[in-house]
């Protein structure tokens, strides 16, 4: 991730929404700064994401997108932060099925490989450190969530460790892709319905 020399840290999303508000011209422009930072990560992964990519992607000029990010680290936060509130909550009763398809699908279907392979090669970078919090965390913590839910109600046997259980669907996810090159449309309702069985309480069982 590239840094400007001298370049202030970025205005924090409020800050920036505010200034969007009053002049259209800068709203259109962070919108165009964003979405072309989302394409670079989605094509390539976060290196891809840097200062003069996103300029010769989008036409908007180095120094404007300077004066709203000082490096490259803080423009994919922003972008990653756009898409995490664009995306619907979790309603309140859904299943956790439902938070292992919105994790999947933001995870591997939209933010693409380029961001496990950051995740897995290089965990300890401040980009990995960005993706973790923004987007990996939220979704999983979801996940574990729903699994807990159901467990307090008597469906998920009292020994079931539920962050392995998350661990396993990431790792099956990856170990899929990694064979097949890409998860098919029933990936998520198979894996499912494999976890269910392993985890849910049952007549006779333990």
């Amino acid at each position: 991730m590239n840094a400007h020399p001298a370049g202030p840290r970025s205005a924090s999303a409020p800050e920036r929404a505010d200034a969007a508000s009053v002049d259209p011209r800068t709203a259109r422009t962070d919108r165009k700064i964003v979405a072309g930072a989302l394409r670079l990560l989605r094509e390539g992964g976060p290196r891809r994401v840097t200062i003069e990519a996103v300029s010769a992607r989008t036409g908007v000029a180095k120094t404007s997108i300077y004066r709203r990010y000082a490096n490259s680290t803080q423009l994919l936060e922003a972008a990653l932060e756009h898409t995490v509130t664009a995306t619907a909550p979790l309603a309140p009763d859904a299943t956790w099925e439902q938070a292992l398809t919105a994790a999947v699908d933001i995870l591997l279907r939209d933010m693409g490989l380029g961001v496990a392979i950051t995740l897995l090669q290089e965990p300890h970078s401040a980009t990995a450190q960005v993706l973790r919090a923004t987007v990996v965390r939220p979704r999983l913590d979801a996940l574990r969530k729903l699994l807990q839910r159901d467990k307090d109600r008597g469906l998920i046997r009292d020994t079931v460790d539920l962050d392995m259980v998350v661990d396993f669907i990431l790792g099956a996810a990856y170990a899929h892709v990694a064979r097949y090159g890409s998860l098919d449309e029933n990936w998520t309702a198979r894996v499912h319905r494999a976890v269910t069985d392993l985890i849910t309480t049952r007549p006779g069982a333990d």
